[in-house]
């Protein structure tokens, strides 16, 4: 990495100095850094409101707590940045790059997400597609109520816990995006792209027009010319680039793919449909499948060190003997094979080499795990909650009850959220991690009832009280904490 100009340094900072005088109105001049390599740089806690940064390059810059409200960032590359705990509230981030930016605890509210593009020298020439990327972002807890969306790509980003509240949300692409315990009251959608395993754990707390919510739209791809593409990168791996070409495939369908065998290292088939697919000794080191759907596929004795199945679709599929150990890469570093909330309903896993993959959130309900190395209550339970003071929770409320009916029996909630409930459950084991099959009942109407499935998060025996989180969200569960959520604004009047 090239030194930086120590004279372009000392401009940079010159300029936000003269920004720091200017915000107090007391001269100064309003910063315009557009179009400057900000990368990298130490920006933390800085105060760069109402600044001019359209088009400047920010990427692996550190901004926690910085101050970017009302600052202009349209078409600016923030990819990888740290903007942990920083504020941005009505910022114009329209045609930004944020992939795997960290917003955890930011402010954005009102910001502003459109699709837009920067023009290059020639007048029909333009930066990219001009969506505003937030694929695999980490928001949590962020605020982000009144913000518009409409058109950005939020596919893999965590917004566990966020504030949506009367967020747009018009054509955004929600593919393998995390919106557990998100608040989403007032929010509008309208051509939303949200895949089913998406949509089945997220709680819309209101009834949705027929047309708001739509399925990703797969290209379909003939079998000969994918098992074409497969050939060429082949001849790309074995000739280490000089030959064929890379598999690198988003938003496909191909059916009756037979790869058994195959040298499929460092593929990327990221958003796909392989349902079936036949994949029983491929190499698959280092492939990106993330949010693929390969529901039944048989990948027996697969190689998939390194592999990222992030948030994959892998139910019913056959994985026995397969090798997900790190892939060792040049200096001794171990890269792990990523499976993080990756569904494994019903899959073999028998004899497998998982023990050393990242698991958080994995669905194994039904999963067959003998010899594969998990350990049940760790690979499905969520990752550990972040210190109580800065942890946005989601409101409680203990009126009115609910009764909750499981196999080991009847259980009073102590209290209930959108997210989860506090079942009295004294005397009676249960397991972190455990997947639980129920039947949810308002204590005071017995008409108003519904089926749930939910994830044991703690159980306190001194209590006689178990913790759980909702993992998806049947319409009549939807339906239920609606009448119950009515039901104790009418008590507390």
């Amino acid at each position: 990495m090239a030194e930086r100009d120590p004279k372009e340094i000392e401009e940079i900072k010159a300029i936000i100095v003269a920004h720091q005088h200017w915000l107090k109105r007391r001269g100064g001049k309003r910063a315009d850094l557009s179009f400057r390599d900000l990368s990298r740089l130490n920006l933390e806690t800085v105060s760069l409101m109402g600044a001019k940064l359209a088009g400047t390059n920010l990427a692996g810059a550190r901004l926690a707590k910085a101050d970017l409200s009302q600052a202009d960032l349209f078409g600016a590359d923030l990819e990888g940045a740290n903007l942990v705990g920083a504020t941005l509230a009505g910022a114009d981030l329209r045609g930004a790059n944020l992939h795997r930016a960290v917003l955890t605890d930011a402010n954005l509210r009102g910001a502003d997400f459109r699709a837009g593009a920067l023009m290059g020298d020639a007048p029909d020439s333009t930066k990219g597609n001009g969506t505003t990327r937030l694929t695999e972002a980490k928001m949590e807890r962020s605020i982000l109520a009144g913000a518009n969306f409409n058109g950005c790509d939020l596919s893999g980003a965590d917004l566990n816990d966020s504030d949506l509240s009367g967020a747009e949300l018009g054509s955004a692409v929600l593919v393998g995006t995390d919106l557990h315990g998100a608040t989403l009251d007032g929010a509008t959608f309208g051509g939303t792209v949200i895949d089913q395993a998406t949509l089945a754990r997220t709680y819309i707390p209101f009834a949705l027009p027929p047309d708001a919510i739509v399925q990703p739209s797969y290209k379909p791809m003939t079998l000969p010319d994918f098992l074409t593409a497969v050939a060429a990168h082949e001849r790309w791996v074995d000739s280490q680039g000089a030959d064929g070409r890379r598999l690198d495939l988003d938003l496909i369908s191909v059916s009756g793919a037979d790869l058994s065998g195959r040298m499929l290292s460092a593929i990327r088939l990221r958003r796909c449909r392989l349902p079936g697919a036949k994949l029983a000794g491929a190499r698959l080191e280092m492939a990106d499948l993330s949010y693929s759907d390969l529901n039944g596929a048989d990948l027996t004795e697969a190689d998939l060190r390194g592999t990222n199945l992030r948030r994959a679709c892998l139910a019913r599929a056959v994985l026995r003997k397969a090798d997900a150990r790190p892939a060792s890469l040049a200096g001794g570093r171990a890269w792990p094979a990523n499976f993080d909330g990756a569904d494994f309903s019903a899959a073999d896993l028998r004899d497998a080499r998982m023990g050393e993959a990242v698991l958080h959130s994995a669905t194994l309900a039904g999963a067959k795990l003998k010899g594969s190395g998990i350990a049940m209550p760790e690979a499905t339970s969520p990752p550990p909650p972040a210190d109580p003071q800065e942890r946005r929770r989601q409101k409680r409320f203990v009126r009115p009850g609910l009764v909750v009916q499981t196999a080991r029996g009847t259980h009073q909630t102590r209290n209930w959220s959108i997210g989860g409930m506090c079942l009295r459950a004294p005397e009676q084991p249960f397991e972190r991690g455990e997947m639980i099959e129920a039947r949810v009942t308002m204590a005071d109407r017995q008409d108003v009832t519904a089926t749930a499935q939910f994830i044991v998060l703690h159980q306190n025996k001194a209590k006689g009280q178990v913790s759980v989180r909702f993992h998806q969200y049947s319409d009549e569960l939807k339906v239920l904490l609606k009448t119950a959520f009515l039901e104790h604004q009418k008590q507390a009047g």
